[in-house]
């Protein structure tokens, strides 16, 4: 990978913010607004799909890469902003990008329309969860962007095109403005500065705001034991949910948790695996079949619930996990991003980062990630107890959508 920009460098900063929040405690019984729930397409499948095992491929690579600390990322919306980014690639890039991010669709269309109607249904399908979903295209009035590659993303992601000022101090704060808006104030912003070979910023940004169906009695939070894997144990803050519903599995290697929120559609999925086993075994064990089997085994579970009332960030830089999903080309001075910038050549991506935020409390979940990228010219017992480290995502059932994917190593 090179180090040194090109003579007319393109820095794309791909903004996959996603943010969740809580508001007050929802009645134990569920109302009358049923879920809007409809078959998938086939091509939604498929991106449903590929999107997923994206997210087990960058988490296990990121979990392998982190060891004993936490990790939290978006895996959706890193492949939605992925997905803008690679409307923009040609030849071997585009190739590669396409493996990456295991696309199965057989052309551009069927993949950029079916990004488009899943969010359409992840929108609407919980009255009682807020989810959405917000692009823009930010770029230097001094350059032009390329016509298809414009209508593309608006057509498909609904982007908004907005030529700036760049020498300008007011166009980061105007584009920071515009991320903080859109997640609710969750982010503040993801461009520190605006330098001279920057010439054009894509952002995403998905908002899900979501409360406990079961919430959790807050004055029953109470310090208890968390053990570590490496032998130690912590005190940290326990929730506890008497009177709820959720799913559980167990057996000989890992205990599964399922806590839905609002009305059923989406929810939280806890892995912890057992004495002698590691997050990490978890995490490689992890994928689409593992999760539908441990799922469709799960109980109906009435028992005492505990859990950590916890808080974590996460930051990374995802050009090694990248390259080691297939991508590496797309930041060598092979990369072809020809179909951007009008009279364009020699672009290639410089780097790729990812930063979240998650809150977990006895109301619900309150979580926001952003991700940059940058493009250059070249037996069950009586209480089950989360007491240890875990995996947990966060998911939308009908789809198996996979929102959010992390693990807590140790609660902050």
């Amino acid at each position: 990978m090179k180090n040194s920009l090109p003579r007319l460098p393109l820095l794309i900063t791909l903004a996959a913010t996603a943010a969740l929040s809580f508001s007050s405690c929802q009645k134990e019984q569920l109302d009358n607004n049923a879920p809007n729930v409809r078959p998938l397409t086939a091509q939604e499948q498929l991106t449903v799909e590929s999107s997923n095992d994206f997210a087990f491929r960058a988490f296990a690579s990121l979990s392998e890469e982190e060891g004993a600390k936490n990790v939290f990322i978006s895996p959706l919306s890193i492949s939605m902003a992925l997905g803008m980014t690679y409307n923009g690639a040609a030849s071997t890039t585009k190739e590669a990008m396409y493996q990456a991010l295991g696309f199965k669709l057989n052309s551009d269309d069927e993949i950029n329309k079916s990004f488009k109607d899943l969010t359409s249904l992840l929108q609407g399908i919980d009255k009682k969860v807020v989810f959405t979903s917000a692009n823009s295209l930010w770029h230097s009035n001094q350059f032009k962007l390329q016509a298809p590659f414009i209508e593309t993303n608006k057509k498909y992601f609904d982007a908004t095109v907005q030529g700036l000022d760049f020498s300008s101090p007011a166009a980061k704060d105007q584009i920071n403005n515009w991320v903080k808006n859109k997640t609710n104030g969750k982010i503040d912003g993801i461009i520190d500065e605006i330098r001279p070979e920057q010439i054009l910023f894509l952002i995403n940004a998905i908002y899900f705001k979501g409360t406990w169906t079961y919430p959790f009695d807050k004055q029953l939070t109470k310090p208890g034991t968390f053990h570590l894997e490496d032998g130690n144990t912590v005190t940290h803050d326990f929730m506890t949910l008497k009177n709820g519903k959720y799913l559980h599995y167990e057996d000989a290697s890992k205990e599964v948790v399922d806590l839905p929120y609002g009305n059923q559609q989406y929810s939280m999925t806890i892995v912890m695996p057992k004495e002698q086993h590691t997050v990490q075994e978890t995490v490689e064990g992890l994928s689409e079949s593992s999760l539908a089997s441990w799922l469709s085994a799960a109980d109906t579970m009435k028992r005492e619930l505990q859990m950590p009332k916890f808080k974590l960030e996460y930051e990374s830089q995802l050009n090694q996990v990248l390259t080691q999903l297939g991508m590496g080309i797309a930041f060598s001075d092979q990369a072809d991003f020809s179909r951007m910038v009008e009279g364009q050549g020699g672009l290639s991506v410089s780097e790729v980062r990812h930063k979240t935020f998650l809150g977990v409390n006895e109301e619900g979940t309150e979580a926001a990630a952003v991700t940059s990228v940058g493009i250059g010219v070249t037996s069950v017992p009586l209480t089950v107890r989360i007491d240890r480290p875990f995996v947990f995502m966060i998911r939308e059932k009908s789809s198996n959508a996979i929102l959010f994917i992390g693990k807590l190593m140790q609660p902050e």
